[in-house]
């Protein structure tokens, strides 16, 4: 709990100082009490092992933003997707690869941000579902390239006692996806999507701590005007 709530917002206003100069994206944001809680909030969820998020509120809530701000605060890889006209089931499985590589082969804690924007194909929310219940997506790495994962953790695999067997080594590479993915999910509760979803993929429940953006207070209209 914040005992010292001036103290928070400095705190704060220093790592967003720190993101926009290091950023090529800088934001313009405006601290206010409903800021602080979102942001702690975030850091929290992202202090937890498998710690995953899902954000309910309309555009413009700012849960793009503070997202990007609790990450960077933690100091882990953000990755989130670029949606193009040609963007297929192909481009989404590289892109996971990446997210997955970055948090399993090479350690780093990593945030993956997803809206329910960018959802083209609703298989995507099914690879999320597996993500989430089970840290991984079924077919994802051909045979070729599991072979490179191997490669890349089988030391580490090994200082851990674990990697015996190719099987036990892929097993290693799940738990550090596990241990270091964050999923951030960013939907809108406006009409019937978000309840059919949840009703079709309960990991976007069961597994995530859900924090709801609501409609700015009036503390916040006041500071941004």
């Amino acid at each position: 709990k914040i005992t010292d709530f001036q103290n928070a917002t400095s705190i704060v206003a220093e790592f967003l100082e720190d993101y926009n100069t290091l950023s090529n994206k800088p934001m313009s944001l405006v601290l206010f009490g409903y800021v602080i809680e979102h942001v702690c909030r975030l850091v929290r969820v992202f202090r937890q092992p498998a710690g995953h998020a899902l954000l309910v509120g309309v555009g413009g809530s700012g849960r793009q933003s503070l997202t990007r701000l609790a990450a960077s605060i933690g100091e882990f890889f953000q990755f989130s997707i670029e949606i193009t006209k040609n963007y297929d089931k192909t481009a989404w499985f590289e892109d996971l690869k990446t997210v997955f590589k970055k948090a399993g082969c090479e350690d780093k804690r990593t945030v993956f941000l997803f809206t329910d924007s960018q959802i083209v194909m609703e298989s995507m929310l099914e690879d999320i579902n597996n993500i989430l219940n089970t840290g991984s997506v079924p077919n994802l790495f051909p045979p070729d390239e599991v072979l490179q994962v191997l490669d890349a953790v089988s030391t580490k695999a090994k200082a851990a006692g674990r990697g015996l067997t190719p099987t036990d080594a892929f097993e290693f590479f799940i738990d550090q996806c596990r241990k270091n993915l964050h999923v951030v999910l960013c939907m809108s509760p406006i009409g019937s999507g978000l309840r059919d979803r949840l009703r079709q993929f309960p990991s976007l429940v069961n597994c995530c701590t859900i924090d709801w953006f609501f409609p700015w207070p009036a503390e916040g209209l006041t500071a941004v005007a």
